[in-house]
């Protein structure tokens, strides 16, 4: 997780400064020979960050006449000469040099550097395709670098699934992930790599020890904002073994819901989802507009009880767990003709089956006018010809 680094750097910097004088003593002082430059403000941000001041400031030297220039090292940033001022603006990510000098009317000057890094964007869907085995993988990842990867067989089926954390340090990136296959076999790689915003992700150690080449995927016609729409979303991989419904809120708090509360008379419930989204609080300085071109992915801390997913290998994992993290994407899916999203999982590290790292597509079920979606429909077989689907209805 990248933590957010606040920061402030002082320096003294001695500078010889002109000024005449005998060595009877009596000779007038001339001015002072020293300056203090400081700096104030986090000295890393994320590169699409667009709220974040550093300032400068200046001791030792006349503050009417004080002047202030910056050293950006190609980094984009600009300072306001009068007020010391760097505002924050999107900057590409990577790690920067940065030198502050300061000088006034009377000659006198000092200055300040420091490292200032802006952390690469990743959130979003990327995928890597291998010609030579037909296979395709398809990675999510989060703003904090949280990632899922899920390995597509030829025909379509999955043969592998994989979830870890990057560090994220500029441009680069760095971490391991825990992977388990389709007859259960574990395995962990240690990754690292470079990105480049909004095009490529090449990852060292993680293709058979090759470089792994992801490219990054448009945006789907539906966005979440980091969040969710609130609704009722319904999970339905195995019908003949059950379903699960969750209740997501405004606030992002998402409740377990049994199949009888929608009208489902012979539908057992497969697993109990709880839990609450994380907040991006960068999200907090973006326009409406500026956000449609931002992420569909979020954080979730999550539980996971009474689950019984049927019989088969991966199936028969044990996949409860208590406020594990986990990894969201938020799609539209096209078969029902609503919104969806896929909720990617670590595993129970504190369960014999420390491997059941996997995921679930939730469909949205009842939209936010509590109406109900086509998938409805689909979900009413033969065995509810007799119920009565609909939505819940808030008393009072």
């Amino acid at each position: 997780m990248i933590s957010r680094i606040v920061v402030t750097l002082s320096m003294l910097l001695l500078m010889s400064c002109g000024g005449g004088g005998g060595s009877d003593g009596n000779s007038p002082e001339g001015p002072a020979v020293s300056g203090t430059v400081s700096l104030s403000g986090p000295a890393e941000v994320w590169s699409d960050e667009i709220s974040w001041t550093l300032t400068a400031s200046a001791e030792g030297l006349d503050r009417i006449s004080v002047s202030y220039q910056l050293d950006a090292d190609g980094s984009g940033l600009t300072m306001d000469s009068t007020t010391g001022l760097i505002q924050g603006a999107a900057i590409t990510a990577g790690v920067y040099d940065l030198v502050v000098s300061a000088s006034d009317g009377a000659g006198i000057s000092a200055s300040q550097s420091l490292s200032f890094t802006s952390n690469a964007f990743i959130a979003g869907h990327w995928r890597m395709a291998r010609p030579s085995t037909g296979e395709e993988i398809e990675m999510v990842v989060s703003r904090n670098g949280r990632i899922s990867l899920i390995s597509y067989a030829p025909n379509g089926g999955i043969s592998a699934v994989c979830n870890g954390l990057l560090e994220i340090d500029g441009d680069r990136l760095s971490g391991s992930v825990d992977c388990v296959d389709d007859e259960l076999g574990q395995s962990t790689s240690v990754i690292s790599g470079t990105v480049i915003e909004g095009s490529s992700i090449t990852l060292t150690g993680f293709d058979q020890g090759d470089d792994g080449v992801f490219l990054f995927q448009s945006q789907a016609a539906e966005f979440n904002f980091g969040t969710i729409v609130p609704g009722i979303y319904v999970e339905y991989s195995d019908i003949a073994q059950g379903i699960s419904l969750v209740e997501v809120s405004a606030e992002g708090v998402l409740t377990p819901l049994a199949p009888g509360d929608v009208g489902f008379d012979s539908k057992t419930s497969r697993c109990d989802l709880s839990g609450r989204l994380e907040e991006d609080d960068v999200f907090a300085d973006y326009e409406f507009e500026q956000l449609k071109n931002a992420l569909q992915v979020f954080e979730a801390s999550i539980s996971l009880t009474n689950c019984d997913l049927g019989s088969t290998a991966v199936d028969a994992l044990d996949f409860n767990q208590i406020d594990a993290p986990a990894l969201g994407a938020s799609v539209l899916d096209t078969l029902a003709d609503a919104l969806s999203f896929n909720l990617y999982f670590p595993g129970n590290g504190n369960s014999n089956e420390s491997y059941n790292a996997g995921y679930f597509r939730y469909v949205q079920f009842c939209d936010e006018a509590n109406q109900l979606t086509a998938i409805a429909a689909l979900l009413k077989d033969e065995s509810e010809q007799f119920s009565i689907i609909a939505c819940p209805v808030e008393e009072g």
